[in-house]
C-alpha cells in the first residue's frame, strides 16, 4: 500500500492544482453565487408581494365596479319609485289620501268623518309628505278590514298613527282616528 505522504509527494502538482481549484470554486460560490442567490430570493419575494398587490387591486377594482353598478341600480330603482310608486304631485297625493281612503272606508263598510289634509316638507327637502287625518266608525272587524286594505293596497300610504276609542255605550261603534301619509317629490306640486 502506498502512503499518503508518498502519493502527495509524487503528485504534488496535481494535488496543489486541485486544492487551488477547490479554493477558487469556494471563492466563486461565496462571492458570486451567494449574492446571486440572495438577489433571486429578494426578487422572488418582490414578485410575490407584487402578485398579492395585483390580486388586491383586481379585487378592489371588482368591488368598485360592483359598488358603481349597485349605485346605478339604486339610482334607477329610486327614480322608478318616484315615477311609478309615489304620487306624481300634490293633487295626486290628495287623491290617494282623500278620495281613495274614503273609497276604502266605504268598501270596508265604515263611515268616516272629519277629514283634514296637510302637507309638509320632509327633512332633506326631496319629498313632501301629504297627511290625512280622519276618523272612521265601525266595529272591530270592519276596522281591521280597512287597515288591511290600506296596508295591502297598490297606493303608497303609510299609517302613521291609529287611535281607537269607544264611547260609554257598548252598542255605539268604535271610533278610530287615523293619520295617513303619502309622499311626493318636492317641486312637482303643479
Amino acid at each position: 500500500m502506498v502512503s499518503a505522504s508518498r502519493l502527495f509527494a509524487d503528485r504534488r502538482l496535481l494535488v496543489v492544482t486541485l486544492a487551488v481549484l477547490a479554493a477558487a470554486n469556494l471563492l466563486v460560490l461565496a462571492l458570486v453565487l451567494g449574492p446571486l442567490g440572495a438577489r433571486v430570493q429578494t426578487l422572488t419575494q418582490r414578485a410575490t408581494v407584487a402578485s398579492l398587490g395585483a390580486t388586491t387591486a383586481a379585487r378592489d377594482l371588482e368591488t368598485a365596479r360592483l359598488t358603481a353598478s349597485g349605485t346605478q341600480r339604486a339610482s334607477t330603482d329610486l327614480d322608478r319609485f318616484y315615477r311609478e310608486i309615489l304620487p306624481a304631485n300634490q293633487p295626486a297625493a290628495r287623491q290617494v289620501t282623500f278620495l281613495r281612503m274614503a273609497q276604502v272606508a266605504r268598501e270596508a263598510s265604515l263611515t268616516y268623518d272629519r277629514r283634514a289634509f296637510a302637507q309638509e316638507a320632509v327633512e332633506k327637502g326631496v319629498l313632501t309628505r301629504a297627511t290625512l287625518t280622519t276618523s272612521v266608525f265601525g266595529d272591530y272587524r270592519k276596522l281591521r278590514d280597512f287597515l288591511y286594505r290600506v296596508e295591502t293596497g297598490p297606493e303608497f300610504v303609510v299609517i302613521r298613527q291609529v287611535s281607537v276609542g269607544q264611547s260609554d255605550d257598548p252598542a255605539e261603534p268604535l271610533e278610530a282616528t287615523l293619520v295617513l301619509a303619502t309622499y311626493y317629490k318636492a317641486g312637482d306640486d303643479r
